[in-house]
């Protein structure tokens, strides 16, 4: 009934934007989708279905369009925090450097070094109050495990949002690989030029941080959308498999683990029992994609 439900409401979208896509005024296309496919309850009681649903899947959480621009707003907040965390953890190196350098070429050698390392952990503690404070808003919205529901018009204001989101990510991944690639041009020219400088190291990481914020920032952005649209990575069959995986790894890698130590301290074996590692590793991967391709056999079932 469900999945009946769930595919008449993406025909029905699918034919509403290709009447506007056509030109059609957004009353005509709805009134032409509603005289195409007629009203859901009347087909429902047409063929008596029951409107009882049998099962409630625990894994889905059903939101209003309230509950998901609530969740826009803090996923952007959260995405532009972390990009900062990111980007600060990278320059802190920096800031380290031109500290040192500066206070080194102004007023001498003494001190240099220390006045350094404390720009540089002030650095980071600033980028750790703010994962944290951020880190503990997002616990607040406990959807990882979970497949989320829309109904139709948020869906579709939704994913008409998302179409116009995904060339800025284009441009984004675009820019920040172009910044990566001229921090290491600009890291070997300083080389060439300015051998024994700080500067390669400062102007290698101001790029690379700077791109790295790029890649966060939207990266977090787009996540947010492919999970509240259940695509991507986050489709039913996904979001399946992983809570089937997350429990399978969380068993056998601390028995990994301990195979590893007990051959080391009992049999002395530190230089071969590793070998254990890589070998769950690809077990579990193997597993994983299996898993994977069962459940998605199973939803289009």
């Amino acid at each position: 009934m469900e999945h009946l439900k769930h595919e008449m409401l993406a025909n029905m979208e699918e034919k509403y934007h290709n009447l506007k896509a056509n030109g059609i005024s957004e009353n005509e296309a709805i009134g032409t989708v509603l005289a195409e496919f007629g009203n859901i309850d009347e087909i429902i009681e047409e063929y008596n279905l029951s409107l009882e649903e049998d099962y409630v899947d625990p894994d889905e959480l059903v939101m209003s369009r309230d509950d998901v621009d609530d969740y826009l707003m803090h996923r952007q907040r959260f995405a532009f925090a972390m990009a900062i965390v990111v980007f600060l953890c990278i320059i802190a190196v920096t800031v380290f450097f031109t500290l040192r350098g500066l206070l080194t070429y102004f007023a001498g050698s003494s001190g240099a070094d220390l006045i350094g390392v404390a720009g540089l952990l002030m650095t980071i503690a600033v980028a750790v109050g703010i994962f944290i404070v951020f880190g503990s808003k997002e616990s607040e919205y406990p959807f990882d495990k979970k497949i989320l529901k829309l109904d139709t018009l948020t869906y579709s204001r939704l994913k008409a949002d998302y179409d116009e989101f995904k060339p800025r990510l284009s441009y984004a991944i675009a820019a920040g690989v172009v910044l990566i690639i001229m921090g290491v041009v600009v890291l070997m020219l300083a080389l060439m030029f300015l051998p024994g400088s700080n500067l390669a190291v400062i102007f290698l990481l101001s790029f690379i941080a700077t791109g790295v914020f790029l890649f966060v920032y939207f990266g977090i952005q787009n996540d947010t959308f492919e999970k509240l649209l259940t695509v991507g990575s986050h489709t039913r069959a996904q979001v399946k498999s992983n809570k089937l995986t997350e429990t399978v790894s969380a068993v056998i890698f601390p028995l990994a683990t301990l195979y590893y130590l007990y051959q080391g301290f009992f049999n002395g074996g530190w230089g071969t029992a590793w070998i254990v590692f890589p070998i769950v590793g690809i077990g579990f991967g193997i597993f994983a994609a299996i898993v994977e391709g069962l459940m998605n056999v199973r939803s289009k079932r």
